[in-house]
Formats: C-alpha cells, sequence, structure tokens
C-alpha cells in the first residue's frame, strides 16, 4: 500500500474523532482574552499525541501559546503549522439560529463561532500531525505546531510573542486560516490604522460665527480621504486587487446646544505588497497640511495605531506551495490556484520575522463565515483538511527531501 494511502486510510479511520475534537474546541468560548480554557484543551490534545516536545508560552498569565513538535528520524528541514485560539465576540444570540458556543451538527455542518475563523484549521493541522504519528510514517526534520493567542487584535501578546522568543522557526510553513479549500493564499494585505484628531473652538450654538465647528472641519477630511481611495484603485495588484482607505469611526461634541470643540476619526488602511508604513503616513499627513494651508482655522493632528499589520508575499513556486496543491490535488482530485487574501494573518509576522514562505490554506468559507453570524462549516472540509495538512507534510519532509 502506498504512503498517501496509508494516510487517508488513517485520517478516515478517525473521522468521527475528528469531527469530536474540532466540536469540542468550537463548543469552547476563547473571545480574545479569554483563551486559557481552550489553549488547555489543546495542550492536553497534543500531549495526548505525544510530541517530543510541548510547551505552554504566555506573555502574560491567562493568555496561553503553545509550542509542540515532531521530530523526525533525520536531520532535514523544519515545517512550521500555524493556527489561533482566539474568536472575536458571537454578537447578540437571536441572531444565531444556533448557539454561537453550543457545538451543533446539523445538515453536515458543524455551526458556530470559531468554526471557520479559524479552529477548524488549527485543530486540522494538529490533527494532521497525529495521524502521521499513528502510522509510523517516517520522515525527516522536524514539524512544529502553533497555536497563539491575540490574533483577532494584532498577535502582540500571541505570535508576535513567540517570535520575539525565539519559538518561531523554520524552512517553511503553512498557515491554516480559511480559504475555503478552493485558492493556496500567497499574498494578504497589511494593515495601518490611525487616530485624526481635529481640533475647533466651543462656543454656545445659538452664536456658531464665534466658535470653530470641528465636525465641520472633519468633513473635509473625509472628502479627502474618499478622493484617496479612489486614487488607490489605480494600484492594482493581480490577486489583491488595490489598496482601501476607510473612515471608520469618528466621535465629536459634547451637547447638542454646543458648537463641538473637538472631533476624532478612526482611519483604516489596507496596503498591498510594495507599499510601506511610511508611505501610507505620509499620504494622510498630506491631506491635514493642505487643508491646513488652505484654511487658517483648520487644525489637526494624526497618531498612528499601536494595531498594524505588514503584509504578507511568498513565493508561489515555493515548495511549499507545491506540496499544498498536489496534497489538494490528491484529495479532491481538482486543481488548487493560487490566491490572495484581503484580511490579514499571523503569516505576515513570520514571514517578515523569518523570510520562511508560509502560504495560507485553510477550510472554512472565509467571505461568508468568519465575523458572520451563524458561521459553520462543512464537516466534509474539516476531514479533507486534515488529509491535505498530512500529506503536504510527507511530501515536504516523508521522503528526507
Amino acid at each position: 500500500m502506498k504512503v498517501e494511502e496509508r494516510i487517508l486510510q488513517r485520517i478516515e479511520k478517525n473521522r468521527d474523532e475528528i469531527i469530536s475534537f474540532v466540536r469540542e474546541i468550537v463548543s469552547t468560548p476563547s473571545v480574545t482574552g479569554d483563551e486559557k480554557a481552550v489553549g488547555a484543551a489543546i495542550y492536553r490534545k497534543m500531549e495526548k499525541i505525544g510530541l517530543d516536545e510541548l510547551r505552554l508560552v504566555e506573555a502574560i498569565p491567562g493568555r496561553p501559546n503553545i509550542v509542540g513538535v515532531l521530530r523526525g528520524g533525520n536531520p532535514g528541514k523544519d515545517l512550521l503549522f500555524n493556527g489561533h485560539l482566539d474568536v472575536v465576540p458571537p454578537g447578540p444570540e437571536e441572531e444565531w439560529d444556533h448557539p454561537p458556543f453550543a457545538g451543533v451538527i446539523e445538515g453536515g455542518y458543524l455551526h458556530g463561532r470559531g468554526s471557520v475563523d479559524m479552529k477548524s484549521g488549527l485543530c486540522g493541522s494538529i490533527l494532521a500531525v497525529e495521524a502521521l504519528k499513528q502510522e509510523n510514517i517516517p520522515f525527516s526534520g522536524s514539524i512544529t505546531l502553533t497555536a497563539v493567542c491575540d490574533e483577532q487584535i494584532g498577535g502582540a501578546l500571541g505570535i508576535r510573542h513567540l517570535i520575539e522568543k525565539g519559538y518561531v522557526k523554520g524552512d517553511m510553513g503553512i498557515n491554516c486560516e480559511a480559504t475555503n479549500l478552493d485558492t493556496v493564499d500567497v499574498a494578504h494585505k497589511g494593515i495601518y490604522q490611525c487616530d485624526i484628531t481635529i481640533q475647533g473652538k466651543a462656543i454656545h450654538g445659538s452664536r456658531p460665527w464665534l466658535g470653530i465647528n470641528a465636525i465641520d472641519k472633519a468633513s473635509s477630511v473625509i472628502e479627502e480621504i474618499k478622493k484617496l481611495a479612489m486614487e488607490l484603485e489605480g494600484r492594482k495588484h493581480p490577486l489583491l486587487r488595490f489598496p482601501t482607505v476607510n473612515v471608520s469611526t469618528i466621535h465629536g461634541g459634547t451637547a447638542a446646544n454646543m458648537i463641538p470643540s473637538k472631533c476624532t476619526m478612526e482611519v483604516n488602511r489596507r496596503l498591498i505588497p510594495g507599499e510601506t508604513f511610511e508611505q501610507v503616513e505620509r499620504e494622510l499627513q498630506d491631506i491635514l497640511d493642505r487643508l491646513a494651508k488652505d484654511d487658517p482655522q483648520f487644525k489637526a493632528s494624526l497618531k498612528a495605531k499601536d494595531f498594524f499589520m505588514p503584509v504578507m508575499d511568498t513565493s508561489p513556486e515555493a515548495p511549499v506551495v507545491k506540496a499544498i496543491q498536489k496534497a489538494h490535488k490528491m484529495v479532491r482530485d481538482n486543481d488548487l490556484p493560487t490566491g490572495g487574501k484581503d484580511a490579514g494573518t499571523d503569516a505576515a509576522w513570520i514571514v517578515n520575522a523569518t523570510g520562511m514562505p508560509m502560504p495560507i490554506y485553510g477550510p472554512g468559507d472565509y467571505l461568508k463565515g468568519s465575523l458572520a453570524s451563524n458561521e459553520k462549516i462543512a464537516l466534509d472540509d474539516i476531514v479533507d483538511a486534515v488529509k491535505v495538512y498530512a500529506l503536504a507534510a510527507y511530501y515536504l519532509l516523508g521522503k528526507g527531501e
């Protein structure tokens, strides 16, 4: 029997256990900041598998990151899997057909917050390594599993902490975020966010000519940002369309009968490869400088936020990309194209810090399911992801190549 057949048969044999474990993890609430319980469940699973190395790494107490390593029989290359533990809040429960943390299975789907983003992918990588170990598949080098907290708000206590402490290393990696199993994504946008504060002068609302209305001044900033957004559509990327900029929130005023003395807006800018944070900030500051030049009463300041993320760009010709495509072809019998992701992932931090290629491939329809009410994932997609991860690892390491 071919090794590929042994791997696939093992995973089919494990199907009920696979679904049961993913259901357990989806049923364990882990909104960002509250990942302790789900981290403990992941740790127990990795411990049960019998990895060669297993560590709980916390930047602060109660915020877990788990690192597990399975070593091969000979020296070789190192493969890193990455996924995150935390999920976004589910929102009003009345918007859900099933309670968001009940782990309901119905109609061939697992329903629940985090099923798509991204507990199914995270669990898939762990279960793939378990199958390889159960079948005693010989390989060279090592496979490292990382399950991190804090991804939804920038990863400072999660993947960035692991990178800083030297736990993130390898020759190549796979980020298991959702791609609906219909693309392997080799690029995604970066994130820059800032606050722009416009200063006015408060006065009684009956005498507006004696004050300076900060909200009125803010409207001119919004109009200029809308113009910039249109200009950005001309900066094309073959996989990511174009960069974007949005005014996301706005706060101003004190009372209805007062001219507002201050207005603050949050601006969200998404970068494509080739753009820099310095360039993005300069473009926004230039808007404020032009408005101040044309209007002596215009006073505004810009402050970058701590939440940011670099762009991710991986070669579509990297061996890890080819291994995923080959494994996908074996499992689903169709060709897997490369793609790009508009949203950010922890792959950006890893690729930029280490230089390793790390494409993104995982189960779940990100566009329809992630961050939405009634998040759900097909059970067959969960099992197929486990198969692809296991085969890709075998293709990369199992022959000592």
